[in-house]
């Protein structure tokens, strides 16, 4: 949730139930602003979750992009539950790739368990977007191995269902499709699970060895740039008057 990285034009991720849904229509909104249509140009790509959909925020900003047609593609990663309710008995159109037809916004449902899949509806997505200018809208439908959080037992599903649903797992499967087909043999599939694992002890280490923040730099980068009279005060410092 707390990851942001310019660089490489992460947004980062919102506590807020759709908090990004709004911003990345802004970003979309800067993009049209300074270029028209190209093949080879920016787009944003904006994912939430199944029960955003159901925000005032996500509308406002579906009718917004296809008003100013900015170069935008919304991406719902539906697991099909918000928290422990099932889509179907939350959503008055639980196909959720329809939501951008009071909009005139085209949506497409694709498997997203199926990697391939996936990337093919997100470059045709993207090629209507920066091509054309035209917010897109992709439904990924998925599932979720484990509660919506560490306090989620996830009792609203059997065991059965839990050992159907991770036999479904996209990592495992793809892996497996391309040593069926020869892509990849599994000792290098096995260097890469071992790569990766290193990448993330190392994080790990790195993480728990680094020294505490200094309260001090609570509100440093608030702001790209100096803001006047920018709040200060932290939790228990006093009440100070003009």
């Amino acid at each position: 949730m707390h990851l942001f990285d310019a660089r490489h034009c992460l947004l980062g991720g919102y506590g807020i139930v759709g908090g990004q849904i709004p911003p990345a229509t802004g970003a979309a909104l800067a993009l049209a602003y300074r270029h028209g249509p190209s093949p080879h140009g920016d787009a944003v790509m904006c994912l939430l979750g199944d029960a955003a959909t159901n925000i005032g925020a996500f509308h406002e900003s579906l009718n917004l992009a296809a008003v100013w047609r900015l170069p935008i593609v919304y991406v719902i990663v539906n697991n099909q539950l918000g928290m422990g309710t099932p889509v179907e008995a939350a959503a008055g159109e639980p196909e959720l790739f329809r939501r951008g037809c009071s909009y005139r916004i085209p949506g497409q449902r694709v498997d997203g368990n199926d990697v391939l899949a996936v990337r093919e509806a997100a470059r045709d997505a993207l090629d209507r977007a920066r091509g054309e200018h035209q917010p897109m809208l992709v439904e990924t439908v998925s599932y979720r191995l484990r509660g919506h959080s560490v306090v989620d037992p996830a009792r609203y599903r059997s065991d059965a269902d839990n050992r159907r649903l991770r036999d479904l797992d996209p990592v495992p499967a793809f892996r497996a499709r391309l040593i069926d087909d020869a892509v990849l043999d599994a000792g290098s599939a096995a260097r890469i699970d071992g790569e990766a694992e290193q990448v993330v002890a190392e994080a790990v280490e790195a993480a728990e060895a680094a020294p505490d923040p200094d309260g001090e730099t609570l509100f440093d980068h608030v702001y790209a740039t100096p803001v006047a009279n920018t709040p200060q005060g932290r939790p228990g410092d006093p009440v100070v008057t003009p």
